[in-house]
């Protein structure tokens, strides 16, 4: 009813109009990488029937990165700007650090750009979204390049167990490494989650090192992506026998359940 000015005389359904405006006041003088976050609340009507409710007010957290990624050296003076992977990875930095299981969907929103968006769940339920903001949208506020950003909806996260720690395991870790190659509209994390299951409980880590395209060699429609496997036992140290069993196992449900198969070449 009473707003300090004409900019603030809604309440915010996100934080991503404060970051950009700050993103666009810092730039306007001078600053080149950008790295900024805010918390705060925002904003959301209820659909609970009452047309009078006050509307809900979740703690939001977002992030937004723009410019290089690094400080230009002497071996890198070109760094790569900040882009959907440089916004991934400081949101799995903290969700990772938060212990929260998550994930992302592909997903299109209007104010990202188009095949660099996507919604994240927590724990199989929608809590936010990260991506590339669209183009025409940063060029409505002056920001040149890339600009990437995330938002999380911090009501959202799961209560987390207590940690439980394990023994040390003393014998010697197994390492195979798989290059399967699926559809490109899978998911990396499909593909590691159906590996995680068929290894299970054997297979210790499984993580993505490579991906590889060649439509000549894989088919237009292909993408290869080099998973390094480590397989661990508790109690003893696996054979070579074990391991390859295993191997197999994880093979016959790449081809089963994602239709992949294994590059030969």
């Amino acid at each position: 009813a009473n707003p300090i000015s004409r900019e603030l005389s809604q309440l915010r359904t996100t934080l991503l109009g404060s970051l950009l405006d700050v993103a666009a006041y810092n730039h306007a003088h001078g600053a080149g990488a950008l790295r900024l976050f805010e918390t705060g609340a925002v904003y959301l009507r209820r659909h609970d029937g009452e047309p009078d409710a006050l509307p809900d007010e979740p703690q939001h957290l977002a992030a937004l990165l723009s410019g290089p990624v690094t400080d230009p050296s002497w071996r890198q003076p070109d760094p790569r700007e900040a882009d959907f992977f440089a916004a991934k990875g400081v949101l799995a930095a903290l969700l990772d650090a938060l212990r929260v299981g998550w994930s992302l969907r592909p997903e299109p929103l209007a104010f990202l750009h188009p095949g660099r968006a996507a919604v994240i769940r927590l724990e199989g339920t929608d809590a936010g979204w990260l991506g590339e903001l669209h183009p025409a949208l940063a060029a409505e506020r002056d920001l040149p390049g890339t600009v990437a950003a995330f938002e999380l909806d911090l009501d959202a996260l799961p209560i987390v167990p207590p940690v439980v720690y394990e023994d040390l395991i003393s014998f010697p870790e197994a390492r195979e490494d798989l290059a399967v190659v699926v559809d490109q509209a899978i998911p990396a994390t499909r593909v590691l989650a159906t590996i995680r299951a068929a290894g299970s409980p054997l297979l210790a880590r499984a993580e993505v090192f490579d991906v590889y395209r060649d439509p000549g060699k894989l088919g237009a429609d292909n993408v290869s992506l080099a998973i390094r496997l480590v397989f661990r036992a508790p109690d003893r140290t696996l054979t070579d026998e074990e391991v390859a069993r295993l191997r197999a196992q994880i093979v016959t449900a790449l081809e089963r359940e994602l239709q992949g198969r294994i590059r030969d070449r």
